[in-house]
């Protein structure tokens, strides 16, 4: 049995913040910062949050939603937050909020971005490994671990439906 499939760890453990500000390249042609961008800020943080909390390697294994809220501008500073919201046998679902403010203007943050990724821990041949169990220490954390296995249950409905070719337009 691996070692940390006896281990326990809070949602706190899991818990990473990165900020960036957002410069010229970052934009699109309408001026604002390029979702593109934004994505692969998500998928850093969510690398990080999850390397973190099953101490190792870890892969993408899904982009389970995206909620692009608001533009960020060029010049904003943009703060993404990611904790484990809800763990599998190998697997992490990681919930990420961004904030994007003026650091001209302060009180104008704002939050413009929510996603969960999936990230599968893996040993050094690449194969799943098994993470530890997660421990929910505020009633924000169940929540969040609540909506998780909702959103995970309606994927695999979801897909269920798709590989069946049960899916009627009506």
């Amino acid at each position: 049995m691996h070692s940390l499939t006896m281990k326990k760890k809070t949602v706190g453990d899991s818990r990473v913040e990165i900020a960036r500000l957002m410069r010229p390249q970052d934009s699109n042609f309408s001026g604002n910062v390029h979702g593109g961008v934004l994505l692969g800020l998500m998928d850093e943080v969510a690398y990080l949050c999850a390397t973190r909390y099953a101490e190792s390697y870890c892969v993408t294994a899904a982009v389970d939603h995206v909620d692009f809220q608001s533009p960020v501008r060029v010049g904003d500073l943009v703060t993404l937050r990611a904790a484990v919201n809800l763990v599998g046998t190998s697997s992490m679902v990681v919930g990420i909020s961004i904030v994007a403010e003026d650091p001209q203007n302060p009180g104008s943050s704002r939050r413009t971005n929510r996603s969960f990724i999936t990230m599968v821990a893996v040993d050094d041949t690449g194969r799943p490994r098994p993470v530890p169990t997660l421990l929910y220490e505020t009633a924000e954390d169940e929540k969040w671990r609540c909506e998780s296995q909702l959103r995970k249950d309606l994927r695999r409905h979801y897909n269920e439906q798709i590989e069946a070719g049960t899916c009627e337009m009506g």
